[in-house]
């Protein structure tokens, strides 16, 4: 068992991530053994790697010296005993199959020294497994690297049911060599990242087989959710075939129907929609054209006036922020229900006895605050369904002027365009979809908020480790507790009970640790306390 720092590293498999591993260890100063089954293989990725960091030495980014000086630290085979010899750890980065894992490192437990570590770049295979067939099970990590690895910062360190703490620590300090953030987790299928956003597709997915265009839900979350890139678009180019093949294995694992694939996705890969790689996938890529298409083209609305007078019914911190941002465009607030072109209505606020007391009048646009209403059935009530709709600022903390509207069954389109030129009249964006239960940004946000509160009462991973790689793994704008704090754990947790009552389905069931915190008043920012503790003024 080594706990020192080595000085040599084994890589085996040349790939995209063994080259990218290979050159972040050549960068930190250590010896480095690439080995593959074929010469050609070793030595196109040695070419790469010796390009790369010459061209980092062109940008100022190293000096010339340091990039030779690492290029010579470089050797390359195809005979796995020879890459063993004298390795202080081996990076195991071939193909995600578990016999084929198995299987290397019962060969590597033969040809390597005593004392050296092995480690698994896997993205969700078990680590206990690997380390049992190995052989060397208190010795044995996953290091999940990220792609690209040179670029990407996180590092998902895995410990084995087995694996000794020094073997832990010394995979750490491995990591933070190499210059990445390390965070550390026990062995369960897919880990942080790759389990945690599990929902966040799944999500997308089904909003996308429920008749959404792929551009709203990707454009949702870029805008409303601080994403740097929508769920569907990322899939496309990653691969749908790959993240159908995540998911059906976390599903095989666990029987849970939170990891269910949506038939859609299936689908899609039977026919080849592999992503922009085949030209089709979540969107289409048109030989020749400069953007991708969606598969499902957005909601057009006519073009039309600003409601001139504007009233508010109800007081709640959505509509107080709505009228600072309505005055600020120079709308005053109408008083006289009877006078106003559009009322809107604010969260909380019992619509049926609304409109039983103030009777809709013809013309009049009502929007429900309210993303866990139905506008459908507020529409029915009034009895003027064409003139209801839904307005939602769904994360207020990440971005206060982008709006969800929502359309009823029977909202017309001309109520959706007075609801869009308001808002443009306001500086605010806006996705305009189909009524679709807590629109699209609360309710894959929520989803996987659940997600990370199941991870954390399995005792997964820590609250700062699991938001810090959904933070620089995925390049989300907060970690799932981060945005639950924000929220409100109260929001989340009423949000995940509509969904489950009005979908039935039971991946909305909420984590037992969500219910408890509501119960003990831990709600987040606005009590002090949450996932996190705040300063309540």
């Amino acid at each position: 068992m080594n706990s020192q720092e080595p000085e040599k590293i084994a890589v085996i498999g040349s790939g995209t991530m063994g080259a990218g591993i290979a050159q972040v260890c050549l960068l930190a100063g250590y010896r480095v053994t690439l080995q593959d089954l074929k010469d050609e293989l070793v030595q196109n990725a040695a070419s790469q790697i010796a390009h790369f960091l010459r061209r980092m030495a062109e940008k100022g980014q190293l000096s010339s010296p340091t990039a030779e000086t690492a290029i010579s630290r470089l050797s390359v085979t195809t005979d796995l005993a020879e890459a063993a010899q004298e390795a202080g750890w081996v990076i195991e980065a071939v193909f995600e199959n578990m016999e084929v894992k198995r299987d290397l490192f019962q060969r590597l437990n033969k040809f390597c020294p005593p004392e050296t570590n092995f480690a698994s770049n896997t993205s969700g295979l078990s680590i206990s497994e690997i380390g049992a067939a190995g052989g060397r099970p208190r010795q044995t990590v996953g290091l999940h690297f990220f792609n690209p690895v040179p670029l990407m910062k996180l590092v998902e360190v895995v410990r084995g049911s087995d694996t000794a703490p020094e073997v832990e620590q010394a995979a750490i300090a491995l990591g933070q060599k190499l210059g990445k953030t390390v965070v550390v987790c026990g062995d369960s299928p897919n880990f942080i990242v790759n389990r945690i956003n599990r929902p966040v597709n799944l999500e997308a997915q089904q909003l996308l087989q429920d008749g959404l265009s792929s551009l709203t839900i990707d454009r949702a979350l870029v805008q409303g959710a601080g994403f740097k890139m929508g769920p569907l678009m990322t899939s496309d180019l990653s691969g749908v075939h790959i993240g159908l093949t995540v998911t059906e294995n976390i599903f095989k694992e666990t029987g849970d129907p939170r990891f269910r694939p949506v038939p859609l996705v299936r689908k899609l890969v039977r026919a080849g929609h592999l992503g922009k790689k085949a030209g089709k996938g979540y969107y289409l890529y048109p030989p020749g054209a400069e953007n991708p298409v969606p598969r499902q083209p957005e909601i057009v609305l006519p073009l039309a006036e600003t409601p001139a007078k504007i009233a508010i019914v109800g007081e709640n911190p959505a509509t107080e922020k709505l009228k600072a941002q309505l005055t600020g465009g120079g709308l005053p607030i109408e008083e006289d229900l009877n006078e106003a072109g559009l009322v809107l209505l604010a969260p909380g606020l019992d619509y049926r006895e609304f409109f039983k007391h103030h009777p809709a009048a013809p013309g009049t646009v009502y929007a429900l605050l309210d993303a866990l209403a139905s506008v459908t059935e507020a529409g029915f009530v009034s009895g003027q369904p064409q003139n209801v709709i839904g307005l939602q600022n769904p994360l207020p903390s990440i971005n206060d002027k982008f709006y969800e509207i929502n359309l009823g069954l029977e909202t017309s389109l001309e109520t959706a365009a007075k609801v869009a030129a308001l808002l443009k009249r306001m500086g605010c964006s806006y996705a305009v979809m189909p009524e679709t239960p807590a629109g699209i940004v609360l309710r894959v946000i929520c989803a996987m908020i659940n997600e990370a509160a199941f991870a954390l009462q399995e005792n997964l991973a820590s609250v700062s480790d699991i938001d810090t790689a959904m933070r620089l793994g995925m390049n989300y704008g907060q970690g799932p507790f981060q945005y639950a704090d924000q929220l409100g754990l109260d929001r989340v947790l009423a949000t995940l009970d509509y969904l489950h009552a009005e979908t039935g389905d039971p991946r909305y069931r909420a984590a037992v640790i969500l219910r408890q915190m509501v119960r003990a008043g831990k709600l987040g920012q606005v009590s002090g306390r949450g996932f996190y503790s705040y300063q309540v003024s």
